[in-house]
């Protein structure tokens, strides 16, 4: 029989989660990407819209978020360094507060990890990708996106999500 873990642990293992969650997004995006173009190979023009291209930080959205925040801040865009330096910052936060979030919601209303986190994880593409990110203007509209963008962006929040629940379940377990 498990017991359930104080407010203070659960925040503490959801952070740790995200961030080994982010990590493992992180990871598999451009292994995800290669395999998704192989079968649906966007055109030259659809891979330098903003979030078409994992391996071209320039055109992410956590970077084109640090340049108008910079821009916002300074009234100078942020160089490439700085946008390569703090893209993985917003990347880690933003993974560690939905897994904060999530972990929170799975000890109010367990019915959140139907799926094995997988309803979390899609939950996080359409909350950011979905929605969000585009409404910002740093993402193009994911219906202009090519087709192997949803494959590899939504699989990775896929991911994201079954991995926070993996380790949840351990840590409850504990």
């Amino acid at each position: 029989m498990t017991s359930t873990p104080s407010l203070a642990a659960t925040v503490l293992t959801g952070a740790a989660a995200g961030l080994v969650a982010s990590w493992v997004k992180s990871q598999d995006e451009p292994v995800l990407q290669k395999v998704a173009e192989r079968f649906l190979p966007p055109t030259p023009a659809q891979k330098v819209q903003p979030a078409a291209d994992s391996g071209n930080t320039a055109v992410m959205p956590p970077a084109l978020v640090v340049d108008e925040v910079s821009k916002a801040a300074t009234g100078v865009p942020a160089t490439l360094d700085t946008k390569t330096t703090l893209t993985p910052l917003l990347h880690y936060g933003m993974g560690t507060a939905q897994a904060v979030g999530y972990f929170l919601a799975a000890r109010r209303w367990p019915s959140v990890t139907t799926g094995f986190g997988a309803a979390a994880g899609g939950a996080a593409f359409l909350a950011t990708h979905g929605s969000t990110l585009p409404a910002m203007g740093v993402q193009t509209p994911p219906a202009r996106l090519p087709g192997s963008w949803w494959l590899w962006e939504g699989g990775s929040h896929l991911l994201f999500g079954l991995t926070l629940e993996g380790l949840r379940r351990l840590a409850v377990r504990r």
